[in-house]
């Protein structure tokens, strides 16, 4: 997929992230076949979409709406982001966040905990997208990722 969506990387033919969608993109989403719109931003990110979840179920895609403040990350934000994607792994998904910054950090966490990717080159992808901030490697030390930079 080509895609106008911030930061959009396509992780494999069942799993995409990016940054917040518009309505439009939702449309497109759906066109490429996406099953699932995963959202972890708070309704207080400044381009959240208050309604996204009428639109998503409208479009005829299941909403799963787990808001993550990253500036408090706990190990429940993981493993709840963890579980979620599992019960999801038959379906498209499609996982965003205000500009794909938490979603693709936990991604990343999910690929190399729960798939066991390799941390270096998924940390190389994790890079295509954007560079993580120190917490973030602290976040995947709590969870016995080596936290390689």
């Amino acid at each position: 997929m080509q895609s106008t969506i911030g930061n959009f990387y396509q992780y494999s033919g069942e799993l995409a992230a990016g940054a917040q969608p518009t309505v439009d993109q939702f449309i497109d989403l759906k066109d490429d076949g996406f099953d699932v719109i995963f959202n972890i931003s708070p309704y207080s990110t400044r381009n959240a979409i208050h309604n996204e979840g009428e639109i998503i179920e409208k479009l005829g895609m299941h909403y799963v709406h787990f808001p993550i403040d990253c500036s408090s990350l706990k190990p429940i934000h993981y493993k709840t982001f963890e579980g979620i994607m599992n019960g999801l792994k038959e379906k498209k998904v499609f996982v965003h966040c205000g500009g794909n910054i938490k979603s693709s950090n936990l991604i990343h966490m999910y690929h190399v905990i729960e798939n066991q990717a390799d941390e270096v080159e998924s940390l190389q992808t994790l890079k295509k997208i954007q560079n993580p901030e120190q917490k973030w490697f602290d976040y995947f030390k709590s969870f016995g990722m080596k936290g390689v930079q």
